[in-house]
């Protein structure tokens, strides 16, 4: 209660997602539909779950928190198993779930390694994992998360990378 007391208060509001509207591209087209122009600061196409190929998110969640489906926003045990390492080799490693990567890449908390920052991520994560499935946190993830280069998003990625669309990745 008394972590929530500290850091409730500042937490942005976890029902601003129910709009989610990241920024995307803005396409200007001919006459004809043909596309002439695009402008973007983020490219971005966002995604439902369902257009995902399922070899993306199996391999998304198997690097990322292979304890996904079972956890309530946090992994007590990848967080123990952090801090024991944390301070045998006296460096900071990641133990985030991919709730909390959701909760970073969202909500503006910072990203320097704090544990104040580490505290509102947590807070922000079993909110996230009170008041949406799996499938939505997952959906809203693939669809924030960069993928280096300027990708926004797993669509806009696949199409980059591999010039396809995110339902037709293989894992090859």
């Amino acid at each position: 209660s008394g972590v929530l007391f500290t850091f409730g208060d500042d937490l942005p509001e976890i029902s601003a997602l129910d709009d989610y509207r990241p920024n995307t591209i803005t396409r200007l087209l001919a006459r004809d539909g043909q596309v002439i122009g695009e402008f973007a600061t983020e490219r971005r196409n966002v995604i439902e779950y369902d257009q995902m190929s399922p070899f993306f998110r199996n391999a998304v969640i198997a690097t990322e928190d292979a304890d996904f489906e079972q956890h309530f926003g946090l992994s007590a045990t990848r967080i123990l198993v952090t801090l024991v390492n944390d301070v045998l080799k006296g460096e900071m490693a990641g133990a985030s779930t991919i709730t909390q990567q959701l909760a970073r890449n969202l909500f503006p908390i910072g990203f320097e390694k704090t544990v104040e920052r580490k505290v509102r991520e947590a807070v922000l994560a079993i909110q996230l994992e009170r008041r949406y499935t799996k499938r939505e946190i997952f959906t809203f993830y693939a669809n924030q998360i960069i993928f280096g280069h300027g990708a926004y998003g797993v669509e806009s990625a696949s199409r980059m990378y591999f010039d396809k669309s995110a339902k037709d990745l293989t894992l090859d």
